[in-house]
């Protein structure tokens, strides 16, 4: 089994087929989620839709109805897939991303959109290989955050991105730790090599997406578009530890996974509020 083969596929339509399910279906029939913010979806939103904010998903999650067909949909597609993710990891049965968000819906080009289809963490693996694979995205994910503070050298956005690196860089040791006390061996230079069964060429970020890949796009992006992109990192960390910690029957290890989970919650909330300032800007 390679790396990829920890990641389970988040459907995603195209604004062609939602505007189709949409035209065929009552209202009542289906939920159509915007994970924007407010003041984005005051803007301008799809008919019928509930805003339901990505970072205030989990907490409103309740008062939709699983079994129903539900769509995300956000500014660029990147909030949704990790909103998606979330809801299939809830247990929503039919849930699909829109493609390109809300840009593509009014016809402006996705291309060059990265790859977020893989969102959505497969469980039911060893603790080994979760903290192996967790301990390889953080560093990815650092890796991400430190390139964008270079990015933006000699700007406020330097010293952000650079707080970001360095909360990625605290999960890893965090990680570490963790290891050598469940398994009562040292961090050396197997790790995590040892506990995975084969390792990417390049370094992975959150939904398997290739560094490389997500530098390319970002390369290409303002600044509101990186950050959206971030949040679906984060959401989909928050989600990672949740699940894992849903599965600890030890104690003391499900309570590490859900501290880990409330500090990535922290970190969302703490980019959502970026996010914001960068939309009052405008």
């Amino acid at each position: 089994m390679g790396i990829f083969d920890y990641f389970r596929p988040v459907s995603t339509w195209p604004p062609e087929k939602v505007r189709k399910f949409l035209l065929e279906h009552k209202g009542q029939e289906y939920q159509l989620l915007d994970v924007r913010q407010p003041k984005e979806y005051l803007r301008g939103h799809l008919p019928g839709a509930l805003l339901v904010p990505l970072d205030r998903l989990r907490e409103e999650m309740e008062k939709l109805d699983p079994a129903k067909p539900t769509i995300t949909y956000c500014g660029i597609g990147v909030r949704s897939r990790a909103a998606a993710a979330t809801l299939k990891n809830a247990g929503f049965t039919n849930v699909h991303s829109m493609a390109g968000g809300i840009n593509a819906w009014e016809g402006h080009s996705a291309e060059g959109e990265p790859d977020l289809g893989a969102a959505y963490f497969s469980p039911g693996h060893t603790l080994g290989e979760f903290i192996g694979l967790a301990w390889l995205i953080e560093k990815g994910t650092r890796s991400f955050y430190l390139a964008m503070a270079n990015r933006f050298r000699g700007t406020e956005e330097e010293s952000f991105f650079r707080q970001m690196a360095g909360v990625e860089e605290r999960h890893q040791a965090f990680l570490e730790s963790l290891f050598e006390k469940m398994s009562g061996q040292s961090i050396a230079g197997h790790f995590p090599q040892s506990l995975l069964p084969s390792l990417p060429e390049e370094p992975v970020l959150e939904g398997g997406i290739r560094l490389a890949e997500a530098l390319q796009w970002a390369g290409n992006r303002e600044l509101k578009d990186i950050v959206q992109l971030a949040i679906g990192f984060e959401t989909n960390a928050c989600d990672r530890y949740l699940l894992m910690a849903k599965e600890q029957k030890n104690p003391d290890v499900r309570e590490l996974f859900q501290a880990l989970a409330e500090e990535e919650k922290a970190h969302l909330i703490h980019l959502t509020g970026y996010l914001n300032r960068l939309e009052n800007r405008a």
